[in-house]
């Protein structure tokens, strides 16, 4: 968490500054406000007391800014590591493609986890230095005025921060397991909420409601038992606190009475005490605030091998001006946790206009060779060039701006048709929509009850798997990318829309390149060259068209 704090260190840097100066405040408030009282006391005028009235009034309205300030400050830093954390685990889902993992559980992790977050680096990072600062200025003014009151401060000051490593101990473990039942929960609810029709017709549903209510009892009893030591560790704290300034208010009362130490002196050190132990409480109170977040974002940190969202390629070379020819030599792919690669020394070439499918069982490494020549996964040992310059020298970001990608489950969002297919370009207008809709499919448009402007639910809801897959080519299609890959493209499609949509292809022929990842045989059959992946391997002898 520390590391991450590194992009927003000048924002923590302010923040604690202007702690210190709130500080200083803090101190000049309680001498002014002592000769204020004391001045009263004895009788003073007015007029007399006016410049340290005017003083107090000023030191207020410093304080009130500098207290702004530290928030603003604060609030900055963690919103710009909140973000930079949500980025990298957008990217690490994206490079992975969701493998294994919870879609309520990453949203957990994406909203509540993160914005948690706020806590830790707006309050929490800036208050473990001020604990120690604002302690030490505090004393630092205290001792000349009274050694005896500075004397007990220092000896019991570190109660609070041993107590509250006692208690952070405890609350860690049970923030631990809050965080998992929260997850649990959201991961059940979002599972639940999208199997509910198959739910329904099997009669599960029951079931369901069952097994969500008790991860709902689970998250309230994690909760209650972690707010339940919250308040007591609040409680432990506030009374060694208090003890200690009414320790100090016992000795400094009684030579007060005797004389041996002035009024105002006295004074200052009594408003001045429970200053020195305010810090160490806040630092206790804001872990509990934060222990959430922390939580949250080391789950997220440990998903992130070495801190990387994804494998990307660090070349910021220019991408060439066409994709093409793909020459791929001894690609070797394998990932963490497997033995056996999922790609073992491939080759292949891929020229302008091609319409290469790939074929093969089901984990022969078809959708990882996808990957590669997408940038998510890495190639090596081995290379890949593309328009003669080898991919891990050439920016990521320029060389997608060349390609576009039809993967196996495309999915469709809330929104209307148009928008959809907006998402492969854009700023595409109405018109360049409607093109690649009719490209993806003649006819289609004309067919939909409002147009490119007719609603789609999540997920697709509204449209057929036919509408959907051809809405998710045409998506493809309005990118106009000279290298088109497309993962299963006909997957789960009848076979009429099937040829519908490989006539599609069929049009494209000459307009741009086609590597198709397929396992039906329509797919292959119209393909120019066919190319069998057996166990990540591809024969010597390449393919033939068949």
């Amino acid at each position: 968490m520390f590391r991450l704090g590194r992009g927003a260190r000048w924002f923590l840097a302010g923040a604690v500054a202007l702690g210190l100066a709130g500080a200083a405040l803090a101190v000049a408030r309680a001498v002014l406000l002592a000769r204020v009282i004391a001045g009263g006391f004895f009788g003073e005028s007015p007029a007399a007391l006016g410049p340290a009235l005017a003083a107090l009034a000023v030191v207020a309205g410093m304080s009130a800014a500098v207290t702004w300030g530290t928030e603003v400050a604060a609030h900055h830093s963690a919103a710009g590591v909140k973000s930079a954390l949500r980025r990298a685990l957008l990217e690490g889902v994206a490079a992975r493609e969701g493998a294994g993992e919870s879609a309520g559980a990453l949203a957990a992790a994406a909203g509540r986890g993160i914005e948690a977050l706020d806590a830790y680096f707006s309050r929490y990072l800036p208050q473990m230095a001020l604990a120690l600062a604002v302690p030490a200025v505090v004393l630092g003014w205290m001792f000349p005025l009274d050694p005896l009151a500075g004397g007990i401060v220092l000896v019991t000051l570190p109660l609070i921060p041993v107590f509250g490593a006692l208690v952070g101990k405890a609350t860690r473990a049970h923030v631990a397991r809050r965080w998992q039942a929260f997850s649990d929960l959201g991961a059940g609810f979002l599972d639940s909420l999208r199997a509910l029709p198959t739910l329904k017709v099997f009669g599960r549903s029951g079931d369901a409601v069952t097994r969500f209510a008790a991860l709902a009892d689970r998250h309230r009893r994690q909760t209650m038992g972690t707010l339940r030591i919250a308040f007591l560790s609040a409680l432990v704290l506030e009374l060694a606190s208090t003890i200690s300034v009414a320790v100090v208010a016992v000795a400094v009362g009684l030579r007060v009475l005797d004389g041996g130490l002035g009024l105002q002196a006295g004074l200052s050190v009594l408003i001045l005490a429970p200053e020195a132990y305010l810090p160490p409480r806040r630092l206790a109170a804001e872990f509990h605030a934060a222990a959430e977040g922390v939580e949250a974002a080391g789950t997220i940190l440990d998903s992130l091998p070495e801190g990387q969202s994804a494998p990307r390629h660090r070349g910021a070379d220019p991408a060439p001006a066409r994709p093409t020819p793909v020459v791929i030599r001894g690609l070797t792919v394998t990932f963490p946790g497997r033995t056996a690669p999922a790609l073992d020394g491939v080759s292949l070439h891929l020229d302008e206009g091609d319409y290469l499918a790939l074929i093969g069982a089901s984990g022969s490494g078809k959708s990882t060779l996808v990957r590669v020549l997408l940038g998510l996964a890495p190639a090596a040992p081995g290379t890949v060039e593309v328009g003669g310059r080898d991919l891990a020298t050439v920016d990521l970001a320029a060389w997608r701006r060349l390609v576009a990608w039809l993967p196996q489950q495309p999915r469709l969002f809330h929104g209307t048709v148009a928008d959809n297919v907006r998402f492969g370009a854009p700023h595409a207008d109405d018109a360049a929509v409607t093109r690649a809709l009719e490209e993806a499919a003649a006819g289609f448009v004309a067919d939909l009850p409002r147009g490119i402007h007719t609603p789609v639910g999540e997920g697709g809801v509204r449209l057929s798997a036919g509408e959907r897959a051809r809405v998710a080519l045409a998506r493809a299609l309005v990118r106009r990318a000279p290298l088109l890959l497309l993962d299963e493209p006909t997957a789960h499609l009848d076979p009429l829309t099937e040829m519908a949509v490989l006539d599609s292809l069929d049009r494209l022929r000459g307009s741009c390149t086609i590597l198709a990842v397929a396992h039906r045989a329509a797919v292959a059959a119209r393909a120019d060259r066919v190319l069998r992946l057996e166990g990540g391997r591809l024969p010597a002898t390449g393919g033939s068209a068949p």
